[in-house]
């Protein structure tokens, strides 16, 4: 399995680094931000270049065998493997997806994305529905499974290149089943680019950057 071998071939590995506050730092920092994903989508944002997205996003899923759930039932929540590098949830009950079973047996409308790889749970998003109006909670990756760890496909739009992985297939599972409109808080540029290139645009009726919103 893909995941298994990147684990064996994982190890500890004990590096100088770069002294973050150094000049050389600094300039990579600029350097990545002014390169990221999210910046330089937004310079071509088009309703071309989404749909393009959108269709790279199925064609991923499809050529790697992902197998995509989607619940609002308890009993279809499943447990998180032992050996899983997710971020916002752990073994057993804690965290954002083990929390969900509680919230939705206390009456939440909550939507929950599953993305699987053969029989291991590598992708999970979390939609709540409140007063009418659907936010996308959580986005969660294994870490064996995101984009850096080669988990992903490559295409060209408008002479760039931009990666496509699991991360998309699940906010596109969630765009299938949540009422629009759809907001979400996405304060990182990685996760601003997944949005971003699935369709989501800034909020004009917020002061706050991160919150996109579709529909």
């Amino acid at each position: 399995m893909r995941r298994q071998a990147l684990i064996k071939k994982s190890k500890p590995s004990v590096s100088e680094g770069i002294n973050p506050s150094s000049e050389e730092a600094i300039r990579l920092a600029f350097e990545d931000e002014e390169n990221s994903s999210e910046v330089r989508f937004d310079q071509i944002s088009s309703p071309e270049a989404v749909e393009t997205i959108s269709k790279a996003t199925k064609d991923f899923q499809l050529k790697h065998q992902l197998r995509v759930t989607v619940t609002k039932q308890t009993e279809e929540l499943p447990d998180i493997p032992p050996d899983t590098g997710f971020k916002y949830s752990h073994p057993g009950e804690y965290g954002a997806l083990g929390s969900c079973r509680i919230r939705i047996g206390k009456g939440e409308n909550i939507i929950v994305a599953l993305v699987w790889e053969d029989d291991f749970l590598i992708g999970y998003g979390i939609a709540a529905i409140v007063n009418g109006k659907c936010e996308i909670e959580i986005i969660d990756v294994d870490s064996f499974s995101r984009r850096n760890a080669g988990l992903a496909d490559v295409i060209q739009i408008s002479e760039q290149s931009f990666q496509v992985g699991v991360g998309h297939v699940v906010v596109d599972a969630l765009l299938k089943k949540c009422p629009s409109p759809i907001y979400v808080d996405a304060t990182h540029d990685s996760s601003q680019y997944v949005f971003k290139s699935l369709g989501f645009f800034n909020d004009i009726d917020s002061t706050n950057p991160c919150i996109l919103k579709m529909g």
